[in-house]
């Protein structure tokens, strides 16, 4: 189209405006294989391609081996240079200079540049003007209404629930609020496009559209973090769903941020499908050598090895040491272990989760049941019965106490039929000597495995108080299960007291136990490395420098110089001073505040690395840990197609809240799928 012999047969003026500016683009054409040889005097001249380098503007026909001027032979110009074309080459070089000069060359070459950059609606007719006038206003209008959709939707998330955006719910909010803007209401009664704004299709393209633009908002902050952490867990929803989410831990700022990233329905449940699945979901995000830790509770507790998945995610990412994270409670993750190595313990404790259900979830039920205790107070000075966390201790120390209170519900006036229905069932639980025997047992268990995380979610812990705490643990453990032959017998008060088979099961959730423990503190090499800036130690270090901490450290973390670090923190254990709080945080917040970032180069590098580490003592504020708001949030029953979407509303909501321009890039996104361009995108 940009070729000599095209233009020559074609009055360019005459083209479409489109062809037009599609040739300017194409610019001219300098053919590679041209050739012009020139003779005379003796003396043979050919056509050096270079000249098409020094003149933009320069172009060639082949056919009729001669130069021609690219914005002359689409305006008009000197006919040498539009028609014949030149071959002097033995003039060339003042040729090309002259016509440079002429006024022709110089209007075409202006109005080649100028065109397309004049204002299309005025060079357009009046009708078609009108047309893109009404065209944006239109447009405007609807952008407007998608932006107060996406207002009502985030206001749907900051409930936290699915069920807040329930179509019924979503469209009683948002005729809510139109009775307070006259241009809204307008626009929903009078335009078809919206009138099913609850309809579940729109809201579901909506809610991608949000989380799409989210997703890209959390990987731009990623491209400018320098570690970042994985957290993972097993969720169940409200349909008894299975899901692992994925939550991402990383600085910004010098603040640690813990984002949700998604949720992810596994289907290969062994250890290398979970170790895929969690690669597949990091891979887009291109954090090779920035993955330096790696947790797992649930997910990697019930279905495959905790090592066997860290083994195959440290192939891919080789700085991603498990750690044991803090928001993990350890009770749960031991407790899926049990269910899962034993079909008897997952019959008990689904046994026992019925207790929780029955007496947790009715005022008056709770009620009978603390009447019941207080009339035995004399015999057991026991507080009322815990069944949100303690419900196997609950269970065997209060069991005489549930037995009244089902005889009661049972027995006496004003109880419906269901609740007389379940009063049974968990009646007959309690004369089950194999269910009281494995109440017995988790009741000594798990206050071992509470006295353990207590230690673990001190902030003032040690590597020395852990390793101390973890042997503790397991010596006790050990003896519980040398007993656990006293404990398999038949639960009854009678004197006749009949051996069962749960002992060999007893043994086994403690082999079990005591197995994950070791995989999730095996050394605990990372909270040795936590010490070297442990503000709390500097005293200490100051006269005895702390070498084995170093050694941990080089060995864990090579992107920290050795050397380096080691003469930065020689220096920094003199200046206590610089110790403003007892968290690593103020003391990296300390040091900028000092200028000191460059100084200390090394030091804040480690202090990044243990911060984002997502163990005991690297985060300030626990309560407000993602991964427990992921757990609550998951107990919604919804679609795998919206979950991702809603989790991000009800978890991120105070984020997506503070982004610039959320809302207009959520709409460009939304204009952008299937056929709404020619309602939602202006004309220019």
């Amino acid at each position: 189209m940009n070729h000599v012999d095209y233009l020559s047969t074609v009055r360019f003026s005459t083209l479409p405006i489109k062809q037009q500016l599609e040739i300017k683009h194409l610019g001219p054409h300098q053919p590679d294989e041209l050739v012009i040889i020139q003779e005379g005097n003796g003396k043979k001249r050919s056509f050096n391609p270079e000249w098409f380098y020094r003149k933009s503007w320069l172009t060639a026909s082949i056919s009729k081996k001669a130069l021609f001027c690219f914005p002359c032979l689409l305006f008009e110009g000197e006919s040498v240079w539009t028609t014949t074309g030149f071959t002097d080459l033995k003039h060339l070089s003042e040729r090309l200079a002259k016509h440079e000069s002429c006024a022709s060359h110089v209007d075409n070459s202006i109005r080649l540049g100028l065109l397309g950059q004049t204002n299309v609606p005025s060079a357009l007719d009046r009708v078609h003007g009108r047309d893109i006038e009404e065209h944006n206003r239109q447009t405007e209008e609807n952008r407007y209404v998608l932006g107060r959709i996406i207002s009502c939707i985030k206001l749907c998330g900051r409930c936290g629930s699915a069920g807040s955006l329930n179509p019924a719910i979503f469209k009683c909010i948002f005729e809510t609020m139109c009775e307070g803007d006259s241009r809204l209401r307008r626009h929903y009664e009078a335009e078809p496009y919206f009138s099913g704004i609850a309809s579940a299709a729109i809201q579901n393209e909506l809610l991608d559209c949000m989380y799409s633009v989210y997703r890209d908002e959390v990987a731009r902050q990623l491209l400018h973090t320098p570690f970042v952490a994985v957290m993972t867990d097993e969720c169940t929803d409200g349909s008894c769903n299975s899901h692992m989410a994925v939550v991402l831990r990383y600085m910004v700022n010098n603040t640690v941020i813990e984002r949700f990233w998604e949720f992810i329905e596994v289907k290969d449940k062994t250890a290398n499908g979970l170790a895929t699945a969690i690669m597949a979901s990091l891979d887009p995000l291109h954090i090779t050598n920035k993955l330096i830790a790696q947790t797992y509770d649930g997910s990697a507790g019930r279905y495959g090895s905790v090592r066997d998945i860290e083994a195959r995610v440290k192939q891919r990412y080789p700085l991603a040491h498990f750690v044991h994270c803090y928001a993990h409670p350890l009770n749960a993750t031991l407790q899926q272990v049990c269910s899962a190595r034993s079909s008897d313990l997952k019959v008990f404790f689904a046994d026992l989760a019925t207790f929780t259900n029955f007496f947790s979830n009715s005022y008056k039920r709770m009620a009978a049941l603390n009447e019941a205790l207080s009339r035995r107070v004399s015999r057991r000075q026991a507080a009322r019965l815990n069944f949100i966390s303690k419900t196997a201790n609950s269970v065997w120390k209060g069991r005489e106490e549930i037995k009244e209170c089902l005889q009661n519900i049972r027995t006496q006036e004003g109880w419906d039929k269901a609740t007389i229905s379940e009063a049974y069932g968990l009646a007959m639980h309690l004369q089950d000597p194999k269910f009281l025997q494995f109440s017995q047992f988790f009741s000594e268990l798990m206050p071992e495995v509470d006295l353990l995380y207590g230690v673990l979610q001190k902030r003032k812990m040690n590597a020395n108080g852990i390793r101390l705490a973890i042997q503790t643990f397991k010596k006790n453990v050990g003896l519980l299960r040398e007993r656990t032959d006293l404990i398999a017998q038949d639960g009854t008060e009678g004197s006749k007291r009949m051996k069962t088979d749960a002992a060999a099961t007893m043994q086994e959730a403690c082999d079990a136990v005591l197995s994950q423990v070791d995989e999730r503190f095996p050394e605990s090499d990372h909270l040795i490395t936590a010490r070297l800036v442990d503000g709390a130690l500097f005293p200490k270090f100051a006269s005895s420098f702390p070498v084995v901490e170093l050694e941990f450290a080089a060995r864990l973390w090579p992107v920290v110089n050795k050397e380096k670090l080691k003469t930065e923190l020689t220096s920094l254990y003199q200046h206590v001073e610089l110790i403003r709080g007892t968290t690593m945080l103020s003391l990296l917040n300390s040091v900028h505040e000092h200028n000191l970032q460059d100084v200390l180069s090394e030091t804040v590098t480690l202090l990044k690395v243990v911060i984002t580490t997502p163990m005991t003592n690297s985060e300030s504020d626990r309560n407000l840990s993602t991964l427990k708001k992921v757990k609550t949030f998951a107990q919604n029953a919804t679609g795998q197609h919206r979950l991702n979407a809603l989790a991000m509303l009800a978890i991120e909501n105070g984020f997506i809240h503070g982004l610039l321009n959320f809302d207009s890039k959520v709409i460009e996104q939304f204009a952008h799928m299937k056929d709404r361009c020619a309602t939602c995108l202006f004309m220019k």
